[in-house]
Parts: structure tokens; C-alpha cells; sequence
């Protein structure tokens, strides 16, 4: 099946920045990217590749216990955020000169979702303050735990584990897998939440109004702003926020505006106020200026 996105799509742009991504939840080899799934207690392993159509992708199932079609569908196109009207942003962006050479170079490059809650809310803790390489790691020693996969062609494609399944893991158990205590009672605590629907989705997606999310999302132990921004930036998809504190954001102002050193927050607050409905993928880019 082939997918559209809402204006400029390149898949080449995608596959290249997933490609060097160290996520256990999909994998990319010889221009395709694999990824399992499951939905309603059915699992799915389908794959993308680049379309002869443009501005799309084509999707082929590779294996399926009975999900819909329609499903997997949907998946994607949240996933690749292909419903989102780029143009309009890069309408916004050429005004801007920090975006001229970005946005020409990766033409078509989309927000890579975090489409399922609890993969954003395990990792937005488990990144907090560590390097993306040793946070990887950790995610996909926590996911390998409760053996949940596909295999195909003599691979194993791993799936996230639900809220309920990490609450029967120990701190104890986590730190066997280096997770410290305090990020392994995050983790509890944050699924207990997505049990209970405090953190569902479904409830998060039901607050209107940006303030208000942030709000219920950082009075929940482990969630700071950080962590709260990713989860309404990736999953939630407020096209407004913007993560500030963001060690990497601050490094590409450095970078675009020739500063010799980090701007201070409120230089960055001061920019970012300006971006508005556009402060997620103004983000986005801002980062791949950093490669």
C-alpha cells in the first residue's frame, strides 16, 4: 500500500537520520526500515521503503496474526507524521535565516512520532541527562526483558511492553540493567499512571490547551519539563512545544546565531516566543543543524 503525506515528503531524509539511530523498536537495512507492532493482542511486522510516488511511502506487511489494514495505516501515517502540512512551516521558516540551508538540505524531513505512550514516556525518563547512545541501551535492555518480538528472515523485531507488564519489574531488577533507583521509580510511577489512566493517551490528548497539559504531565513524579515537552511535542503532537532547557537546542542557537557561547534561556525564550504553532518542527530542524 502506498501512503501520502500532506505536502513535501522525502523518505530518503527519514531512513538516513533513523539509520543511524541506535532504537531496538525498528530496524533499517538496504534502504527499508521493519517495525512489529501490536494491536489488540494481534501482533504485525510491516516495512517501509521508499515509493515511485512522490511525497509517499510504501508500506508492505510482512507478517500479521489478523491487525486491520486500516490500522497499520494509521500507524505510519502517525509515526511519519504525514497528515501534518509541512509547507506551512516551511512558508513560516524561509523568514528566517537560521532555516535557509537546513530546510533546503533535508526537504521533505518529517517529525518521527513516538506513536505508542508508553515508548515516549519510558524514554523521555530514560534519556534524562545521559548520552542517546547508553540511554538506547538501556531502552532496549528494559524492551528485551519481557521477550516480546516478531521473528522473520531469522531476526527478532522487538515490541514495547505494555504500562501493566512494567509495573511487575523491580527497582531492583532495573538496576540490575544499570537503570538507576531513581529513573526505575520514575518508570513505576509513570506506569502506574498509563494503568490508571492518569497518562493514557487518550487523556492527554483530551487537554485543549498547552499550559494545562504541561501542568498535569509535570505533577507527576519524573516528569520535568523535558520530559513533558517530548511527551507533547512526539506523541501528543501541541505543534507549539519546544523543549528549552534542551542541551542540543541551546548547542544549535550556538550555532546559528554565531554565539561564542550557550545562550542563556531567556535569549532562547525571547526567539522561541516568536515561533508559535510552528515551535515543534522549528525544533526539529534546529537539531539536525547538529547533524
Amino acid at each position: 500500500m502506498i501512503l501520502h503525506a500532506n505536502g513535501p515528503f522525502s523518505y530518503q531524509a527519514m531512513y538516513d537520520f533513523m539509520s543511524v539511530q541506535d532504537d531496538c523498536l525498528y530496524a533499517t537495512a538496504e534502504g527499508k526500515v521493519r517495525r512489529a507492532e501490536v494491536f489488540e493482542g494481534k501482533r504485525v511486522l510491516f516495512e517501509l521503503s521508499e515509493s515511485v510516488k512522490s511525497d509517499a511511502v510504501d508500506v508492505e506487511i510482512l507478517y500479521n496474526e489478523g491487525v486491520e489494514e486500516r490500522l497499520v495505516r494509521e500507524y505510519v501515517a502517525d509515526w511519519f507524521d504525514l497528515d501534518y502540512d509541512l509547507e506551512r512551516f516551511y512558508d513560516f521558516a524561509a523568514s528566517d535565516a537560521r532555516f535557509k540551508e537546513v530546510t533546503r538540505e533535508l526537504h521533505g524531513f518529517r517529525m518521527i512520532a513516538y506513536v505508542n505512550i508508553v515508548d515516549v514516556l519510558m524514554w523521555s525518563i530514560l534519556g534524562q541527562q545521559i548520552n542517546m547512545k547508553f540511554a538506547f541501551t538501556l531502552k532496549e535492555r528494559l524492551v528485551a526483558h519481557f521477550n516480546h518480538f516478531v521473528e522473520y528472515d531469522g531476526e527478532k523485531y522487538w515490541i514495547m511492553p505494555s504500562a501493566a507488564e512494567l509495573l511487575t519489574l523491580s527497582v531492583e531488577e532495573m538496576r540490575e540493567m544499570q537503570i538507576s533507583n531513581r529513573k526505575a521509580e520514575y518508570i513505576l510511577n509513570c506506569a502506574e499512571g498509563m494503568k490508571n489512566g492518569v497518562l493514557s493517551k487518550e487523556h492527554l490528548q483530551s487537554f485543549g490547551d498547552y499550559d494545562e497539559a504541561m501542568a498535569h504531565l509535570t505533577k507527576v513524579k519524573g516528569i520535568g519539563p523535558w520530559s513533558a515537552n517530548v511527551v507533547l511535542m512526539r506523541t501528543i503532537k501541541f505543534r507549539h512545544a519546544v523543549p528549552i532547557g534542551d542541551a542540543g537546542l541551546r548547542n544549535a542557537f550556538r550555532i546559528t546565531d554565531g554565539l561564542e557561547v550557550k545562550p542563556t534561556a531567556g535569549y532562547m525564550e525571547r526567539i522561541i516566543s516568536g515561533w508559535g504553532e510552528f515551535g515543534t518542527y522549528a525544533t526539529l530542524y534546529m537539531w539536525r543543524i547538529l547533524g
